[in-house]
């Protein structure tokens, strides 16, 4: 990437908890729907109702108020299920937790070994 390329607001990684980690470095719904748009072509149906944790690590300055109807709403127009954040500063705990989002812990998720196949007989 060249220094004068602008950085996406918003990368997707996946985990072995079947949820879908956002990495943020945005936090308005504004500039991240300018990513997904330009990430996704438009295409709403990318996601299939995918659960998704929000991760706030890469977000250089979050505003004083999140706009957690926004994020949720647009989040869910591309069929994406936000569940939980991480790496969120703890002024903003309680307005996650009133959005119906789980305050996730990083070191859990890495701590967590892969799920088992079932045994077959």
């Amino acid at each position: 990437m060249s220094a004068s390329a602008p950085a996406r607001s918003i990368e997707f990684h996946n985990t072995t908890l079947g949820a879908t980690i956002a990495v943020l470095q945005a936090a308005e719904p504004s500039t991240l729907a300018d990513s997904l748009h330009k990430m996704l072509g438009g295409m709403p149906d990318f996601f299939s109702g995918e659960l998704l944790i929000l991760d706030f690590g890469g977000v250089a300055q979050l505003p004083e108020r999140i706009d957690w109807s926004g994020l949720q709403s647009l989040l869910r127009r591309y069929r994406l299920q936000p569940i939980g954040v991480m790496r969120l500063a703890a002024e903003h705990h309680e307005g996650a937790r009133r959005a119906g989002l789980a305050l996730v812990d990083p070191a859990q998720l890495a701590a967590r070994p892969p799920a088992e196949a079932p045994a077959r007989h």
